[in-house]
């Protein structure tokens, strides 16, 4: 197998030879090795063999970058082991800011993953009461708080709940733009507006559960020109939201080549669950154009376990 990128060919090591090398790997250097290895080859359960592998010495050496990484390594793979790196970054963080990184990850994690609501409100009350008073970044930490908040109640709506989680959003949207307008840190704005970009696609799955398939949309295509400028690593998700809205709206060729923009980051980036994901929307999207050929096509690309990009070419 051939991995070619910018007109180089380079053969990508074996499965095995990843894994023998990254055991070897020397601790400090593991989580650039797991990075590139998953970018380069796109193999996430080499790393996450390694992760397991190695669980007890990166919980007891691991640098916080290492235990950062190997716990969204978990994440992505259903593990909740997760937990336990995410956690143990907490006590090895050398900050506020980034203990409060930590305890996004962990929080996210149980939200979006293992659905443990209860174990996400416990960690949010600490949050709040003990670790975002000690930042003095705690404006831009609210609004973050205000993001996972939002999040946690639209996963479990019901009309007076959706009301709360938009309210939520908003404010988090509200804050960001504040503190944006007042910080003179560089590192800061840009976090501060990469944090806004995961609040919008929380608002647009909240209008999407509202059926305002329209709202959703605008939301959607103005997030993805923002991110686009402050947060590339955010353009997949951003891409993948907006050709879902458009696929609601009857709109099958925007979000055809939306969906085809969408697989292509997520190539880029090594995200085998966000390429496969982008191909079920395009076989959804060919099957409503009437193109079967090209629908059985990207069906058997995902049972090949393809990172194949798409020609976008024109969308006229």
């Amino acid at each position: 197998m051939e991995w070619n990128t910018k007109k180089i060919n380079v053969k990508i090591p074996s499965y095995d030879k990843l894994v023998s090398d990254m055991l070897q790997a020397e601790i400090g250097l593991l989580p650039y090795i797991m990075d590139a290895c998953i970018l380069l080859t796109g193999n996430f359960d080499a790393v996450f063999d390694i992760v397991s592998r190695r669980k007890s010495e990166i919980l007891k050496h691991g640098t916080y970058n290492a235990l950062i990484y190997s716990g969204t390594v978990c994440a992505s793979k259903g593990s909740k082991d997760s937990y336990l790196y995410f956690s143990k970054a907490i006590q090895r963080a050398g900050d506020i800011n980034h203990v409060i990184t930590a305890y996004h990850r962990l929080i996210i994690t149980k939200l979006k993953r293992f659905h443990d609501y209860e174990g996400a409100q416990e960690l949010l009350y600490t949050l709040i009461s003990k670790e975002i008073p000690r930042s003095k970044d705690k404006d831009l930490y609210m609004a973050l708080f205000d993001n996972m908040l939002g999040l946690a109640v639209v996963m479990e709506p019901n009309s007076f709940s959706l009301v709360m989680a938009k309210t939520l959003l908003v404010n988090a949207t509200d804050r960001i733009n504040k503190y944006v307008s007042t910080c003179s840190s560089i590192k800061g704005k840009s976090q501060a507006e990469r944090y806004k970009g995961q609040v919008a696609i929380n608002l647009v799955q909240l209008e999407i559960q509202k059926h305002d398939y329209k709202l959703a949309y605008h939301i959607a295509i103005n997030n993805l020109e923002h991110v686009r400028i402050y947060s590339k690593g955010y353009v997949a998700e951003a891409c993948s939201i907006l050709a879902y809205t458009q696929y609601l709206l009857k709109n099958y060729h925007d979000a055809l080549m939306t969906s085809k923009e969408a697989l292509n980051e997520h190539a880029d980036i090594g995200n085998f669950d966000g390429v496969k994901a982008s191909r079920e929307m395009l076989i959804s999207c060919y099957i409503k154009l009437g193109m079967k050929e090209e629908a059985k096509a990207e069906a058997q690309l995902i049972l090949d376990k393809s990172f194949k990009k798409e020609n976008i070419g024109s969308r006229k």
